[in-house]
């Protein structure tokens, strides 16, 4: 399977992204009601509508709507793991974003609350911490920090369209043929890994990966795209008496029976995090990070 999309990488890409039926739920997004957000490192969200959290009948909030974001939270248990998922719909690709605590280098961390709150995030959650790597093909928000190849580790790539595009074991040339799609710039890469699904099916943990302890139950951290404009943020909660963890492979067979077309796994351990309206909706830990994934609003603020 991994060959195979390898392979088709390597045909002139466009900018559409077909999606399997069965994989991919139609889904109606929100009428965007302003222009879309900066694609700048620099630059965060609007501020959130307050009054855009929904509320369960303890007062929890559970989810957030407003004219250009949908996001329903839930908890699912499977197997005695403990999932915390979030459901995202956009208006916009550019409200599908990251963000840097050192946006000039990206060279300094700062804890996960921080930084969301920065940039005006609904909902976060840890990304690569690139701070912790020097290699890597690192593209956030258009801006190129790092132009080097990890080999043994699959690139996700976004473009300016919002779809997700994986290169496995950092295929230069793959990459290169996203790079020179001039129709649909590539917006964000992320260098972490493994890819878990494609083309709606479950990958097998790849040899090439010696790290991360893909085979042992661990605290893990993903992202998925579910069709067009719509997304899936997942945290497993680990090393604790409720919940142990995820190896690699059952987190690929969450992420698949979650409706994922296209799911990658993000850093996990103490790193994996996820934040939602103002608090933490995962455990927290006290490890600090260098880059988020995060959605924001685009509606305007009113004076």
């Amino acid at each position: 399977m991994r060959k195979l999309i390898s392979i088709l990488l390597l045909i002139p890409l466009l900018c559409a992204t077909v999606f399997a039926e069965e994989a991919a739920p139609e889904t109606t997004a929100p009428a965007l009601t302003a222009a879309p957000l900066a694609i700048d490192p620099t630059v965060g969200a609007n501020s959130a509508d307050e009054s855009g959290y929904i509320l369960d009948e303890n007062g929890n909030r559970i989810g957030y709507e407003d004219a250009s974001l949908r996001i329903t939270m839930e908890t699912i248990e499977v197997e005695n793991v403990i999932y915390r998922v979030a459901r995202v719909e956009v208006a916009d690709a550019s409200q599908l974003r990251t963000g840097l605590e050192d946006p000039s280098r990206a060279k300094k961390s700062n804890y996960l609350h921080v930084i969301a709150q920065d940039y005006n995030a609904v909902l976060a959650i840890s990304a690569d911490q690139i701070v912790r790597n020097e290699k890597g093909y690192v593209i956030r928000e258009g801006k190129t920090y790092r132009k080097k190849y990890y080999k043994s580790r699959d690139i996700l790539a976004i473009d300016a369209n919002g779809d997700f595009h994986i290169v496995y074991k950092s295929d230069e040339d793959a990459f290169e043929a996203l790079l020179n799609n001039p129709e649909c710039p590539i917006v964000n890469t992320f260098n972490f890994g493994p890819a878990l699904v494609a083309e709606g099916q479950v990958l097998e943990m790849p040899s090439y990966y010696t790290q991360f302890n893909l085979g042992r139950p661990e605290p893990r951290c993903a992202i998925g795209q579910t069709g067009p404009l719509s997304y899936i943020l997942v945290v497993v909660e680990g090393r604790s008496k409720e919940s142990a963890g995820a190896t690699g492979e059952q987190l690929a067979s969450f992420m698949a029976s979650q409706g994922c077309v296209t799911a990658y796994n993000l850093d996990g351990g103490d790193t994996a995090m996820m934040w939602f309206g103002g608090d933490y909706y995962s455990a927290r830990t006290k490890r600090s990070q260098s880059d988020i994934i995060y959605f924001g609003s685009a509606v305007p603020v009113e004076e």
